[in-house]
């Protein structure tokens, strides 16, 4: 009798659970998926908000454990199943800026890039996250002459953090520089990566 994984992944077509379906994927654990549609309004149904009470995806599972919050669920399961590998040890220089990255996709990256095509640009001073064009800045440095963000080596940073530019630089809410280009061209030929899209992002989104 086949063994049911212990991760669940709770995901939605053309949502950031594709953040979560990514690590996993790159991860190679065993995990299924549980379809939670936010067209139809799945993830405010009363069985689903008892484990996501803010009625979104992704939400992850893991035995008793459950996580929510894409760079929660990627420090989880990166630390759990990839611990010196996909993310540097405690002890790693690289741990600092690794963290840094986890969090600046959505604590910084996330809430400019839906702002900005709105023209809601407010001053940088004002906000905890920021001016749009520092943004942009900080990005493009971050990648520019090197392959990954720390360097030559991939880290659970490149899939929370690429993720959200990826996604962002297919919806032009970021500008198409040279540097961002690059790095997302390295990380869309991951086979993970692919595996993650085609199970996420339908084809109609960009017809």
């Amino acid at each position: 009798m086949k063994t049911k994984p212990a991760i669940t992944l709770y995901h939605s077509p053309a949502s950031r659970a594709f953040t979560a379906y990514w690590l996993l994927e790159e991860l190679g654990v065993p995990f299924q998926v549980v379809n939670v549609d936010i067209r139809k309004g799945d993830q405010k149904k009363r069985d689903y908000l008892k484990l996501n009470p803010s009625g979104k995806v992704p939400t992850l599972t893991d035995g008793k454990v459950v996580v929510s919050e894409n760079p929660a669920i990627c420090i989880y399961l990166a630390d759990r199943y990839g611990y010196g590998g996909l993310a540097p040890k405690i002890e790693d220089v690289d741990r600092g800026a690794y963290l840094k990255w986890m969090v600046y996709s959505t604590a910084v990256l996330d809430p400019l890039i839906s702002l900005h095509p709105k023209h809601i640009d407010l001053p940088g001073a004002e906000t905890g996250f920021g001016a749009f064009d520092d943004m942009v800045e900080v990005l493009a440095k971050a990648v520019k002459g090197r392959r990954y963000l720390l360097g030559e080596r991939f880290s659970a940073a490149d899939v929370m953090l690429g993720s959200t530019i990826s996604a962002a630089l297919r919806r032009k809410t970021l500008p198409e520089t040279a540097a961002l280009l690059d790095y997302n061209a390295r990380l869309t030929v991951r086979d993970a990566y692919h595996r993650a899209a085609d199970a996420t992002w339908p084809e109609w989104l960009f017809v």
